[in-house]
């Protein structure tokens, strides 16, 4: 017995030491283990130290050289949220200028025992050459391989002459804008800590270069997470925002060489997609502060970090809405931009703009979110589909424009973004299709098919664009963030009265049709027999002369993204660097390979091999732009046997 009582005693003295008592102490840089730098790349160099009661002898070297006097700490800090004081040391901005694998490695010395950590960073040399390139890139927010294809099926299956279809005997007459450009690979878009992405991690892996975590924009993870992890508000913000950052492309071109930058998005503008080429935060969910950061970017000393700016979400810029009260609106103004709201004063842009700020919707009710990091609602600006004023689906929900009735088509905005920018210098751009993502999260497939060929006429512009120039300055590239599940089922008879019958039943989501009846099962035979009356490049999705009842049936298995990979198509100097399996990362190292100049054996390549009779050339694929039909602008799941029907 006198055993056991001795036993149960040290049992329990044990579990009364305290946890830092027990722990060992550690350190670490806070960088991910394969961590990839343009020369003079921009990145905040963090040390966390955790569990010493003492430290001694604090250094950080770079290959041998000695770099601790570019450390600012230590700053006292529980990591972890475990009620211990820790350390980190800081070197924010920090770049390595010499090319090569850069050896980083941190040592100190805690009560006798040395604690050590290294990285190896693969430092990409880079130079501007006196001819400089442009850089276009279109992302189609969750525009996978099947996402392509129905846009190609609806608007590229419409009679090209009266009875004589686009899609006949399995080829078209002509694929899609994106489909033309001449080169294609896949990309890998696996986040730092998960199969399945989001949109912030992902636009920051192509903007940066490097990987990150869930929801994470141009920052990576570090000891402070914790504490924000149930929810970012005003109070766990610093935290949010204390993240080793990570220069974007956008901002390293425009620091370095005074490169012109603009987003442009059919989301509201602080969103992830667009948010990651210039702002930085753990949280994507603080968008009030990337909509700071848009005007006072830290990577550049606390100037603009965009030329020009055009999408929704309005609210993000507006004092009655931010909880500082902030009219940001009128700061960029004060800065020199011009401020817009409509389509109508988007088509009259002077042409001397230089700065340009485009907010063409608000939410309809809006207010700070108890958060105080965010508004309550967000302004995405209304899908092609409705812009349209077509007939939604019955198992679709009708628009609620408010007074936001005047807003601009995407490729109305691309062609005013490369007016603007192209005006003064060399440029890099983003131009976001935000809905085909945010449609297909509700299984809304006339949404999201119509939102993609929203995107291809964009993709038209430019590639109009670029050929009317002649001087082969400009690569444009179109791939996606992320997949979604959306899937290709067939055909299916469905007369007008059927489709937007809005009292069909469900099983439960008023979006899926999982209840179709037997005569909506999708055939395996024909094709869609679409008709575009006015030729704008949208069919209209009814039904006329007695033709487009034969729509494409498609169907949704999950409501969230996937871990697939996405396409990419490329067009343009340096285009041949996009063929082939790459990892999502690639792309910024690849873009910038292409600035550099350094492409010119592979460009006379593939021009040699495009215009070289001898080859093949893939059926429907001039690899010309549309040119005048793309210079008009627009017009004044959870279950795999649902039919979505959709188009006409």
């Amino acid at each position: 017995m006198r055993r056991i009582s001795i036993g149960v005693a040290a049992f329990f003295f044990v579990l009364i030491i305290p946890v830092s008592l027990l722990a060992k102490p550690g350190l670490r840089i806070v960088l991910p283990e394969r961590t990839r730098l343009l020369e003079d790349q921009r990145v905040d160099l963090v040390v966390e130290v955790r569990e010493a009661t003492t430290l001694e002898d604090f250094r950080v070297t770079a290959d041998g050289q000695d770099i601790t006097a570019a450390f600012t700490g230590s700053t006292r800090v529980d990591l972890d949220c475990n009620n211990t004081t820790d350390m980190v040391y800081r070197s924010n901005l920090y770049s390595f200028k010499n090319p090569g694998t850069i050896r980083l490695a941190a040592s100190a010395s805690s009560n006798g025992e040395m604690l050590t950590d290294s990285r190896e960073i693969e430092v990409r040399s880079f130079s501007m050459p006196a001819n400089r390139r442009n850089v276009v890139l279109f992302v189609g927010d969750a525009m996978g391989t099947g996402y392509r294809d129905a846009a190609r099926l609806v608007s590229r299956s419409v009679e090209t002459s009266p009875g004589v279809p686009g899609l006949r005997e399995g080829f078209f007459d002509r694929l899609l804008e994106m489909d033309q450009m001449p080169v294609s690979g896949m990309v890998m878009t696996y986040a730092s800590d998960r199969v399945v992405p989001d949109s912030a991690n992902t636009a920051t892996a192509w903007a940066s270069g490097n990987k990150t975590f869930e929801g994470a924009l141009g920052v990576f993870a570090d000891g402070t997470d914790c504490k924000w992890n149930n929810g970012v508000d005003t109070m766990t913000l610093p935290f949010a925002l204390d993240n080793p950052r990570i220069e974007t492309l956008w901002e390293y071109l425009k620091r370095r060489y005074n490169y012109r930058t603009g987003i442009v998005s059919t989301a509201f503008i602080t969103d992830a997609t667009v948010a990651a080429e210039g702002a930085h935060s753990a949280s994507r969910l603080s968008t009030f502060e990337v909509a700071r950061q848009y005007l006072e970017n830290p990577f550049l000393g606390g100037q603009p970090v965009f030329d020009v700016i055009l999408g929704g979400g309005k609210e993000d810029f507006d004092p009655d809405v931010r909880v500082d009260h902030r009219d940001l609106i009128s700061e960029f103004r004060s800065l020199g931009y011009q401020f817009i709201s409509t389509r109508t004063e988007l088509a009259q842009v002077p042409t001397e703009t230089r700065r340009l700020l485009g907010l063409f919707r608000r939410a309809n009710i809006v207010e700070t979110a108890p958060s105080g990091v965010r508004p309550t609602a967000n302004g995405n600006m209304d899908v092609a589909y409705d812009k349209l004023h077509l007939t939604r689906p019955g198992s679709e929900p009708l628009p609620v424009f408010g007074t936001w009735t005047d807003q601009p088509f995407l490729d109305e905005m691309t062609r005013t973004a490369l007016e603007v920018l192209s005006a003064s210098g060399p440029f890099i751009l983003l131009v976001e299709g935000a809905s085909i993502d945010k449609q297909s999260h509700f299984n809304n497939a006339a949404g999201v098919i119509w939102d993609t060929i929203e995107l291809d006429k964009a993709v038209g512009v430019a590639r109009t664009w670029v050929t009317s120039r002649g001087n082969g300055d400009t690569l444009v590239l179109v791939t996606a963030d992320h997949d979604q599940s959306m899937e290709i089922l067939g055909v299916a008879q469905v007369s007008d009265a059927d489709l937007t019958n809005r009292q069909r039943p469900s099983d439960g989501n008023t979006n899926l049709r999982a209840t179709a009846p037997f005569e909506l099962v999708p055939s395996p035979a024909g094709f869609p027999d679409y008709q575009d009356a006015n030729g704008d490049g949208y069919p209209e999705n009814h039904e006329l002369n007695g033709k487009g009842k034969t729509r494409l049936a498609v169907g949704f298995r999950t409501v969230n993204h996937l871990g697939s990979s996405v396409p990419i198509t490329a067009e343009g100097p340096g285009a041949w660097l996009f063929t082939g399996y790459m990892d999502q990362t690639d792309i910024a190292f690849k873009i910038a390979v292409t600035l550099s100049g350094d492409t010119a054996d592979g460009d006379a390549f593939l021009d040699k091999v495009l215009t070289n009779g001898r080859y093949p050339r893939t059926i429907g694929k001039s690899g010309r732009p549309a040119g005048s039909s793309q210079l008009n602008g627009s017009p004044s799941g959870t279950a795999a046997r649902s039919i979505l029907q959709t188009g006409r």
